[in-house]
């Protein structure tokens, strides 16, 4: 899988302003719309432009109080309260002023912003629309209804609510910026790019902008033009653990690991909590070797916020990939003696007990897990696994059916259902891990200019050693004995990658068009011409260097493409061959390998994301260069439909 700092933090929306406080105070003191103000509430006004809220307060509650149906005020009271953080009451306030007089936009517009900082998105697009239907003109409203959009992951209607604002104002920056939001959680940078430059010809200041521009520069494998945004950024005024965090994405993508992990560490220091940051930097370290103070930013964040789950399980997640299973235990239970408890705790704690060898108190928090009220399906998939590894395929099956059904595509569900099947003699597990029909190998075109395969592979070999600049394997990936590159590698923009994926494409059409209709099938059900790349990167292994047993839980059909490979590793005389079927647990003799691959310079193997794959461990000096990549289908006729139960 792609290492952590692949992924940016999510761009900031920070475009979409509604209006000042006191830009509606100041309105509503000019012109209320039922006349001049009478002097009590022109004096609660005074007091409100000046800051004394508190004074404000009291002026404005006695003049409710003695008017309780006067729009204007009502509306002013519940503005202060929003100011105040009493959304409640604010909401409460501004709805009575509109029930007394309802073409009141500025009251919507504000009504709305209440209802968004209490929480409540749906309430507050609701309170938005209302404004802009009152004022179809209403540039702030559109504004605020365009993020409210993002927010409730509403990307078109969100594209639609800035498009609108720059038809009214073109020349207006922060919806330029909002676009750009809406177009990049689309996925779709090129838009999102030109939208955020054009942000900034029109305020070359903007901080916002600059950040988010070289967010998507930074996707787009241009991390150096991302930095100088990042610089701009922070110029402008922009100091969050956002900003800083993605600097050290794009410095990591430079090579340059000691100043990525500097403002890894500066992020860390505005927001302890940030994950993201605690990862890439403890992934980095663990990967150059740089192992002094490796992990130690987790235990410094929990000393400050000791409650902290998400915190807490991301620790002792990274303790068990180091083996250091007395620790994570140590920490997990830490978190349990904390009066809320957590199922994602007990989980965790359970898969660490069953690394050291305890597997009846793991299955007693199995059990505990999956009956709390916070349980998920991932709780259901790891129970059914340690069941299976105590040899109880029957119970296991329960559980594995109900997280398969819950979560129809997540991949690692199926993999235990299967397993499951398998153990208890169902044809099932034939059906869904069909070795011979859907583990495929192709021979990849080899592109123009190119003499043979061969020739191709070598010049693209020199392309990606440069790539792999690690000293060891990521932590939190299944390579052992090897590096893996960072980032999206077919993002990149060497003429080498790019031919690469065109010949990769085209055998991926041949692999989905082969496909059987069959509307049961969790492979087969999602099949779609179109698809995407979920994730794509480059492992080189050394000498007994292996991948461990594992899936993609979030791919569909996965790879591996084969770009240097020892002679050795071909003829079969010192392992590195790809195998299906064995699982990352000890099930006895029906857990062995089903399908044996051997790898070939040039060729490409495509098979289903949930069908257990790792390697071989080989004896040659020389090493073995590949590129592997997960598929999701872009558009299908309809969701697949849960795993047949049984």
């Amino acid at each position: 899988r792609p290492s952590l700092w692949s992924y940016d933090g999510q761009p900031l929306d920070g475009a979409v302003k509604a209006r000042s406080p006191m830009r509606t105070v100041q309105k509503a003191e000019n012109a209320s719309g039922h006349g001049e103000l009478p002097p009590p509430l022109r004096q609660a006004v005074a007091l409100h432009r000046s800051g004394d809220l508190a004074g404000a307060l009291a002026c404005y509650g006695r003049f409710v109080e003695q008017n309780p149906q006067h729009p204007t005020a009502l509306q002013l009271l519940g503005l202060l309260h929003s100011q105040r953080g009493e959304y409640e009451q604010a909401i409460s306030y501004m709805r009575e002023s509109l029930r007394l007089f309802p073409q009141q936009a500025e009251v919507a517009n504000n009504l709305g912003n209440a209802f968004s900082r209490s929480g409540k998105a749906d309430e507050a697009a609701e309170s938005y629309s209302a404004a802009t239907r009152i004022y179809p003109r209403y540039l702030d409203a559109w504004r605020n209804l365009g993020l409210c959009q993002l927010e409730r992951h509403r990307i078109g209607e969100a594209v639609t609510c800035f498009q609108r604002c720059l038809e009214l104002r073109p020349d207006d920056a922060a919806a330029w910026l909002g676009l750009g939001n809406a177009h990049k959680r689309q996925n779709d940078l090129d838009a999102a790019i030109s939208c955020f430059e054009k942000a900034l010809a029109l305020r070359p200041d903007y901080a916002e902008a600059h950040h988010n521009l070289g967010v998507c520069l930074r996707i787009r494998q241009r991390p150096v033009e991302a930095l100088d945004h990042y610089a701009a950024a922070g110029g402008a005024g922009l100091d969050g653990a956002a900003l800083h965090h993605n600097r050290g994405n794009a410095l990591a993508d430079t090579g340059d690991a000691r100043a990525a992990i500097k403002a890894w560490r500066t992020a860390l220091e505005r927001n302890p909590l940030d994950l993201d940051s605690h990862r890439n930097l403890n992934s980095l370290m663990w990967q150059q070797e740089l192992l002094d103070d490796y992990l130690a930013s987790y235990q410094q964040a929990l000393r400050r916020h000791p409650q902290a789950v998400p915190l807490r399980l991301a620790y002792a997640m990274a303790l068990n990939q180091q083996e250091r299973f007395a620790e994570a235990e140590r920490v997990l239970r830490e978190g349990l003696r904390h009066p809320a408890e957590s199922s994602e705790l007990k989980s965790l704690l359970a898969y660490t007990l069953e690394n050291e060898g305890r597997r009846d108190e793991a299955l007693k928090l199995h059990a505990a897990a999956v009956a709390m009220p916070g349980a998920t399906p991932d709780h259901r998939i790891s129970y059914a696994r340690a069941l299976l590894a105590s040899g109880r395929p029957d119970e296991a099956l329960v559980q594995a059916r109900l997280g398969a059904v819950q979560t129809p595509f997540n991949q690692r569900a199926l993999a235990y259902l299967a397993l499951c099947w398998r153990l208890l003699g169902d044809p099932r597990d034939a059906v869904l891990n069909d070795y011979r029909s859907l583990v495929r190998t192709y021979d990849v075109p080899v592109p123009r200019g190119y003499s043979s395969s061969g020739e191709f592979n070598e010049r693209l070999s020199r392309v990606l050693r440069a790539l792999h600049s690690g000293k060891r394997h990521p932590p939190e990936q299944t390579v052992r004995g090897g590096t893996q590159t960072s980032g999206s590698l077919f993002d990149r923009r060497e003429p080498e990658i790019q031919q690469l994926v065109a010949g990769l494409k085209l055998c991926i059409d041949d692999y989905i068009a082969a496909l059987p209709p069959h509307g049961d099938h969790p492979l087969l059900a999602r099949r779609s011409a179109a698809f995407s790349f979920a994730g794509s990167w480059s492992v080189r292994l050394a000498r007994r260097g292996y991948h461990t047993m594992h899936v993609h839980p979030f791919g569909w059909i996965s790879s591996a493409y084969y770009v240097e490979v020892p002679p050795a590793v071909t003829d079969g005389t010192a392992g590195g061959g790809l195998k299906f079927g064995e699982p990352d647990i000890d099930v006895g003799a029906e857990g062995a390998a089903r399908r044996l691959v051997r790898p070939e310079v040039g060729r490409l193997v495509l098979f289903p994301s949930y069908m257990w794959h790792g390697t071989v461990p080989f004896e040659t000096g020389e090493s073995r260069l590949s590129v592997a990549f997960d598929v999701v289908p872009v558009a299908n006729d309809g969701l697949a439909p849960p795993p047949p139960a049984g």
